[in-house]
């Protein structure tokens, strides 16, 4: 049995850019969701025309319809990629406002067969009866199940609850595919210590607690992000610290460095190659047949010649190792 990788991502530039640098395999096995956000950046289609060309992936515009009061950024995004080459199926909410479930109807068919229907685990048995009343036969709805955040919760014992959820809500139905999204990143570094940390990838954890029969139930995290999708804001970001996520099994090695101005401050460029090297003195660096990111971490730390990046690079590299990394995992 295949299962196929539906991270759930924002409409940033370094997320396509990190899937650009996926090999085709790895991009085969992957459905990527994304989320419009607040102000969604110039060149995300172009990047995206780039990265995914003649393959598959959802777009949401429910947050932004919320942040802006109408569907004019998602449906702009939606035709734009689909004039660009992407296979774009929009995504219904349960839950969501009327009129943008309805502008995401709309759009059914446009950029591929069918819909996205995102529901909430509380929501799952009502699922069936709002995509007939879309007028949406099962069979050409993919279904996504969101259980939330979910870093706080015993894997083992909330995965068996899940499980059970889903064998009587959603086993029975012929959807077209099934998914289980969650998420367990921390927002930020402002709870963790300075220096090396080992955090639990929950999400992960969880989905392998899924009792797996004839029909596969596929996994969706939130990528190396926090689930909210709201800007921080400027300032916040001036004085953030540069720190690193690196996905490893069941875990992420994250590293919190400093900040960049004050009295304390260290210059990025000298920090990121740190960062670098920390990484790749360890035991669980590496190990996959094809990572960019691994080659790129391994450059910043070995060539002093070479660029260590700035914040959006790293989440290139973030990101990329962490695609790479769940499609070898995955079964």
């Amino acid at each position: 049995m295949s299962f196929i990788y539906r991270p759930m991502l924002k409409t940033k530039t370094g997320e396509a850019a990190a899937l650009l640098q996926l090999g085709a395999p790895q991009r085969d096995r992957i459905e990527p969701v994304f989320h419009v956000g607040e102000r969604p950046p110039a060149n995300f289609v172009a990047r995206m025309a780039a990265a995914w060309s003649s393959r598959r992936c959802f777009l949401d515009g429910a947050f932004n319809f919320n942040v802006s009061g109408g569907p004019q950024a998602f449906s702009s995004m939606l035709r734009a990629l689909v004039a660009a080459g992407v296979q774009v199926i929009p995504v219904i909410e349960l839950g969501a406002a009327t009129a943008y479930n309805q502008a995401a109807r709309s759009h059914v068919g446009r950029g591929g067969p069918g819909a996205m229907l995102k529901c909430t685990a509380s929501q799952l048995s009502g699922a069936a009866a709002f995509a007939q009343q879309l007028q949406l036969a099962p069979s050409d709805v993919d279904l996504l199940v969101d259980a939330g955040h979910v870093a706080e919760f015993d894997p083992t014992s909330f995965g068996g609850y899940l499980g059970s959820i889903l064998q009587a809500n959603a086993l029975g139905t012929r959807w077209r595919s099934l998914t289980l999204a969650s998420s367990s990143a921390p927002k930020d570094f402002g709870q963790l210590g300075p220096g090396l940390t080992v955090v639990p990838r929950i999400d992960w954890l969880t989905w392998r607690q899924l009792p797996q029969g004839n029909r596969p139930i596929d996994y969706a995290d939130f990528g190396i992000s926090h689930r909210d999708l709201t800007e921080p804001p400027g300032m916040a970001m001036a004085a953030a610290t540069v720190s690193v996520r690196y996905t490893i099994d069941d875990n992420w090695i994250m590293i919190k460095g400093k900040r960049t101005t004050g009295a304390s401050g260290v210059p990025m460029g000298d920090q990121y190659r740190t960062h670098a090297r920390t990484l790749v003195r360890r035991p669980e660096f590496g190990g996959l047949p094809v990572c960019w990111a691994d080659q790129r971490i391994s450059t910043i730390a070995g060539t002093l010649g070479v660029s260590a990046g700035g914040r959006a690079q790293w989440v290139e590299i973030n990101a990329n190792r962490h695609f790479a990394f769940i499609v070898d995992r995955l079964p």
